[in-house]
């Protein structure tokens, strides 16, 4: 979902950046408007309209059903936790072990308090000295490429001077 939400903000991207780099495209775009703007509006408010009322159905059909599960009488348990004749769901069964095994552990012996200690004032810890730090040498360019433009061969007036005569 994350892959397709990227691939429609780099093509709307796209298209937004065509449109204001090409004169033809912002015509067509222009025209269409014009020509067509009071059907476009149309058909959004219509459509907003839909998703608003789709939107306010499942929330009223949730509302319902959140309802009714309130409204549901609570049967009373009674022994211990975790025992029953009848699952009320069907778990897991890994969920059904952890289940277990917490109500086996609950009609065990309660935990011993804990006691808490007040430490000493710890010692500060010093990291071992590591390696000295190394020298990089660091190459600075003398001459920059900036594009492929040709350049012309330079020569000394000797050169010059000797390919004449």
């Amino acid at each position: 979902m994350l892959l397709q939400m990227l691939v429609i903000v780099l093509l709307s991207s796209w298209v937004y950046e065509e449109y204001l780099n090409n004169i033809y495209l912002q015509a067509y775009v222009n025209d269409v408007v014009q020509t067509n703007g009071s059907l476009i509006a149309i058909l959004v408010i219509v459509s907003g309209l839909g998703v608003a009322l789709g939107l306010f159905k499942v929330l009223k059909s949730t509302h319902r059903q959140i309802g009714a599960l309130v409204n549901q009488p609570q049967t009373p348990s009674s022994g211990l936790v975790g025992t029953s004749s009848k699952p009320a769901l069907d778990l897991h069964p890994m969920v059904a072990a952890l289940k277990a095994d917490m109500a086996h552990r609950a009609s065990m012996e309660p935990l011993p308090p804990v006691e808490l200690k007040e430490a000493s004032s710890p010692m500060p810890v010093q990291a071992p000295p590591g390696p000295p730090p190394t020298k990089t040498l660091a190459v600075v360019p003398t001459t920059i490429i900036t594009g492929n433009m040709p350049v012309l061969k330079r020569s000394s007036p000797d050169q010059d001077r000797n390919q004449n005569s």
